[in-house]
């Protein structure tokens, strides 16, 4: 793995493609290449592929190899996808676009691992360790990132919902622009030994410069050079939380802005978080939609944020969640993502933090716009729902017990502490309990059932392809990573609704791939498909005796 370069402290500072020096001692990665690629490589040249060269191997390291050459016109678009996770988004994007070049960075070893068997190429690592500035780098043009969500979630212990964390937070993300290079400004002149500020003011002792009154060679306004290095930037965001996962939602800028700045052609940055980022945090939301519109930053003409479900998209559990679109301007064709949409901001603000004004008489101080949103339907008709009982192929009247046998609440009537359902319905989000779910009759009591469930079935439920291996390596002898795994299938994107976002940015309209790959999932095509799963329950209740 290519290491961070360090801190350029000599007196002969580096200098930007304009030939102004960095602004205290900043050198990116990319200036300590010195612009080798594999056209110049003479293994390549006899005709080697860059897999089978150590040369373009180890200077694409731990990107794949192929990214030592320069991508050119036709061939597929190079993407970074930050918390990859089992790869969800990437089978989602699959289904719209399967020519896409992508790289999926993942911290899980088992995670990484099942990514890997599914053909991705994963760099293992915590994606603090990298540096977006690797000269390979230069020609991805798109970015995803599913960003740890336990901060936020509403299952976790809420420590990304400090109004107070979260306003710091906000405020380094602010920052962001300045840190890497985006903030314009009307003279720069002082940082290269000109007479007039920041603002444009002359410089106290520089009254008697020779430019002081007018404009040198010096004068000149521009971007402001780069002041922090993505590690000092991670370390600073870092300070302000006291959960190490909440900082990591600074990567959402981080990578992007790195990215831009070393030239690459970025057309797109897309998000899933939990959707509490949106609910209970927005302030995190409003920090990277600024920096993402605003002229101070990329500039882009779109970024949207909403809440949306995947059983809204074709899965058979509900797995809600925030999702950010963003697009660049500089192209037509890139100017609004595909299904598009204007809306009321001021309407769809106060439906989202209807709690805030119920509570306070207000909405959040700082919250992201709401006017603009994707609709991939467009008017057409929604996907089937389909009951856990459908997917699954199990009786209709039957029920789910993810917790065990519990005693019953004698004011209700009903189990303690939850966690049964009805299966003639659209499932729950599933969680990594889940692993021990049991199946029963209706007239079977609560915690008696002995239909079991497989990594297969659970992963189906979230919309995952039966066959998708699932890898745990074991860490102790005879481990089995049951949990493990559950916990690997809770976590991912649902590739159906990756599908339609992925959609969005690139690739293929989602609706008829996605269709058929909910019917092929559930097995919602077969002839006569209601006769026979009735047949097979009826032989099932002869088989286990609850006739």
């Amino acid at each position: 793995m290519v290491s961070t370069p360090a801190r350029d402290t000599t007196p002969d500072a580096a200098r930007d493609p304009d030939g102004r020096p960095y602004a205290d001692g900043f050198r990116p990665a990319t200036l300590d290449w010195d612009g080798w690629t594999c056209a110049d490589c003479i293994v390549c040249a006899t005709g080697r592929q860059c897999a089978d060269c150590c040369a373009c191997t180890n200077f694409a390291l731990p990107y794949p190899p192929h990214w030592a050459q320069a991508w050119t016109e036709g061939h597929p678009e190079r993407g970074i996808e930050a918390f990859g996770g089992p790869g969800g988004m990437s089978a989602g994007r699959a289904l719209v676009d399967d020519s896409g070049d992508w790289v999926l960075i993942e911290f899980n070893r088992d995670a990484a691992a099942t990514a890997r068997a599914a053909g991705h190429w994963v760099v293992e690592a915590d994606i603090r360790t990298l540096d977006p500035r690797h000269p390979v780098l230069r020609h991805v043009r798109r970015f995803h990132g599913s960003p740890p969500c336990q901060a936020l979630s509403g299952a976790g212990r809420h420590s990304g919902w400090s109004t107070g964390e979260i306003a710091e937070l906000q405020s380094v993300m602010w920052q962001a622009s300045e840190a890497f290079g985006f903030l314009e400004v009307d003279d720069l002149c002082s940082l290269y030994g000109g007479p007039h500020s920041y603002f444009g003011d002359v410089v106290e002792g520089m009254e008697d410069h020779p430019d002081a009154d007018g404009v040198g060679d010096l004068c000149q306004g521009g971007h402001l050079p780069p002041t922090m290095t993505p590690d000092e930037f991670r370390e600073w965001a870092a300070s302000t939380v006291s959960d190490d996962r909440t900082a990591l939602m600074a990567e959402m800028l981080i990578w992007p802005m790195c990215l831009i700045r070393i030239g690459a052609p970025l057309v797109s940055i897309t998000m899933e978080q939990s959707a509490n980022i949106l609910r209970q945090s927005p302030a995190l939301a409003e920090a990277i939609q600024s920096e993402i519109t605003s002229v101070e930053g990329f500039g882009w003409a779109w970024c949207s944020w909403q809440i949306a479900d995947a059983a809204d998209y074709g899965a058979a559990t509900h797995r809600v969640r925030a999702w950010m679109v963003a697009t660049r301007y500089a192209e037509p064709r890139y100017a609004e993502p595909r299904y598009a949409e204007h809306v009321d901001g001021d309407q769809a603000a106060r439906q989202m933090w209807a709690h805030v004004l119920k509570r306070t008489g207000r909405l959040p101080d700082w919250t992201p716009e709401l006017n603009r949103r994707i609709d991939p339907y467009q008017g057409r008709p929604a996907l089937r729902k389909v009951t856990v009982a459908a997917a699954l192929d199990l009786p209709e009247d039957w029920w789910a017990d993810t917790r065990g046998k519990r005693g019953i609440n004698p004011a209700t009537g009903k189990p303690k502490g939850g966690g049964s359902f009805p299966l003639a319905a659209v499932g729950p989000c599933v969680t990594a309990p889940w692993y021990a779910i049991k199946f029963r009759p209706a007239d079977v009591p609560q915690g008696e059932g002995t239909h079991t469930i497989t990594a297969a079935d659970l992963g189906a439920l979230v919309g995952f392809p039966r066959d998708k291996q699932w890898v745990h390596i074991p860490t102790r002898k005879n481990s089995r990573g049951v949990r493990n795994v559950a916990q690997m299938i809770a976590d991912p994107v649902s590739p159906l609704i990756g599908a339609a976002v992925s959609a969005a940015v690139q690739g293929e309209d989602w609706y008829e791939p996605t269709a058929a790959c909910q019917s092929a999932l559930y097995r919602l095509h077969r002839p006569g498909v209601d006769a026979e799963r009735q047949e097979s329950h009826e032989r099932h209740a002869q088989l286990v005796g609850v006739r």
